[in-house]
């Protein structure tokens, strides 16, 4: 992480451990402490402990002990209700997207996705996953939608991790349907584009809850 030196230092932190935390930089069990993000932020422990804090409410992170902060392991039954609430949420957005993209968004699109592809190609898995994440998050836009994208973020808070570590795990491609809903984009077919999304949150479903269910079996 690059060292912070904004005037509100405790939400600065807090964002950009958010952003770790959507873009899955922090992984399912992965321990943080004050001290180790002090350090790679370049701040006193003071507005680290403030933003995890915040963290914690959120149900972002959770305690274990007084020591032991780390990035949670959801549960197959709270897995499957954010991807139940995602897949509507998210087709309805790419519905919405491919009635609105123009010729400049779904460069943007192909450019994520092209991007996407290279990373995995490269065995660069934490950029590919990455890469993902702003491909969802780009349909939101395109759609102009805010106030579901401000939705998105709270749920990818708690998904991020989880969906990263799964395909940096089981190094899995992640643009198909990506590419299918472009070409519907570029059709301005809001069926096919709600779908393909749809069928992109369903498809992982088995795996990730056999990734959830590895971390009971490490314990």
């Amino acid at each position: 992480m690059d060292q912070i030196s904004q005037v509100s230092l405790g939400d600065a932190i807090y964002e950009r451990v958010c952003r770790d935390l959507v873009g899955g930089k922090l992984r399912p069990n992965e321990k943080v402490t004050i001290r180790g993000l002090a350090a790679a932020l370049g701040t006193s422990s003071t507005p680290v402990r403030d933003a995890v804090q915040r963290l914690l409410r959120d149900e972002a992170l959770v305690q274990r002990s007084v020591r032991d902060v780390r990035v949670p392991v959801l549960t197959s039954a709270k897995y499957l209700e954010i991807a139940s609430i995602r897949r509507e949420l998210e087709g309805f957005a790419a519905g919405r997207a491919a009635e609105l993209a123009g010729p400049k968004d779904i460069q943007r699109l192909k450019r994520i996705v092209d991007k996407n592809e290279a990373a995995a190609s490269a065995g660069r898995w934490p950029q590919a996953v990455q890469y993902n994440q702003q491909f969802h998050f780009a349909l939101a836009e395109i759609a102009d939608m805010p106030t579901l994208l401000g939705i998105l973020g709270g749920l990818w808070l708690r998904m991020g991790p989880l969906i990263a570590g799964y395909y940096g795990h089981e190094k899995i491609p992640l643009v198909q349907h990506h590419q299918a809903i472009i070409a519907a984009c570029e059709n301005r077919d809001s069926v096919a584009a709600a779908a393909e999304m749809r069928a992109d949150i369903d498809d992982s479903k088995e795996g990730i809850i056999r990734y959830i269910e590895s971390f009971a079996e490490k314990e």
